[in-house]
């Protein structure tokens, strides 16, 4: 398991003891030094509050890890949140998203469509009439459509 994956798992199990979910995460490189930034999301929606609450939960808990960083920040995912999980396709059926695939498929890179499933190979989208089923080793970003 690779480091930024202990990170991960480590963040989203003291989350899920407060019933938030860890979306995704990002401990990268930027312009000024080590990010460490965590997208959220909760029932009741994501607020300033929240991510207030979860910033004084998760900050000592890094800090007394291996894990630098010069910037730590907690925020909401926006209205067009990620989908990477499986959990993430079931929750979502139905609204609209948008993928970009890895290369070509179907004639294109970039697909708007409704999410109608997904299994451990494939998502289905439906664009216009035509149902897709788009390999997910071929998906580079999915996304919901800001005007879902």
């Amino acid at each position: 398991m690779g480091k930024v994956q202990e990170l991960e798992n480590m963040i989203a199990t003291e989350l899920e003891q407060n019933n938030i979910e860890l979306v995704t995460l990002q401990y990268r490189r930027e312009n000024r030094g080590q990010m460490l930034r965590i997208f959220i999301d909760y029932e009741a929606g994501v607020d300033l509050d929240l991510c207030t609450q979860v910033t004084r939960i998760l900050k000592p808990l890094v800090d007394e890890s291996e894990y630098h960083y010069d910037y730590f920040e907690v925020s909401s995912p926006g209205p067009n949140r990620p989908l990477n999980k499986d959990k993430d396709f079931v929750r979502f059926q139905g609204y609209t998203v948008k993928v970009k695939m890895q290369k070509e498929y179907n004639g294109s890179k970039n697909i708007t469509g409704v999410l109608m499933g997904a299994n451990d190979k494939y998502i289905q989208v439906k664009e216009n009439e035509n149902i897709l089923e788009l390999p997910r080793d071929l998906l580079s970003t999915v996304r919901l459509h800001p005007d879902y």
